[in-house]
């Protein structure tokens, strides 16, 4: 299950560091989820390097929090809720608008699957380990 901890903290890792690509060049986004057509304004660029600011950030903190996975699990647990459950809404409501084809998201609602199915049992294995356990595994 510590296999599945760290994995769980790296699949995390992985893609916050490619969305922050997403986030930061539209260039990038475009070809990757092909949205409808629109202007990139000033506006879009500066609202999407805020959230590419913070996806930077996100990737920081997993790769802190993977230097001690077990004491720090909880961070598995607040990248759920609300982050990932958030970005599935988001994914849901502009796949609901048509903005960007269902069949361009569809890897993404995979990928929050199996990002749900990896921290959950993660999370609550490092939580059964307390804090002997931990200390014993360093």
């Amino acid at each position: 299950m510590k296999r599945l901890l760290i994995a769980s903290y790296w699949l995390g890792i992985v893609a916050d560091a490619l969305a922050t690509v997403l986030l930061f060049s539209p260039t990038v986004a475009r070809l990757v989820l092909q949205p409808r057509p629109f202007e990139i304004s000033a506006n879009y660029l500066y609202v999407s390097r805020i959230a590419g600011a913070l996806m930077l950030g996100w990737t920081v903190l997993l790769f802190w929090a993977q230097q001690k996975p077990v004491e720090r699990a909880d961070i598995l647990l607040i990248t759920l809720f609300p982050v990932v459950t958030l970005l599935a809404v988001a994914a849901g409501l502009v796949a609901q608008s048509d903005q960007i084809p269902i069949a361009n998201l569809l890897p993404m609602f995979i990928f929050y699957f199996i990002v749900y199915c990896t921290f959950i049992p993660s999370f609550l294995w490092a939580k059964r380990q307390g804090p002997h356990s931990a200390q014993r595994a360093l």
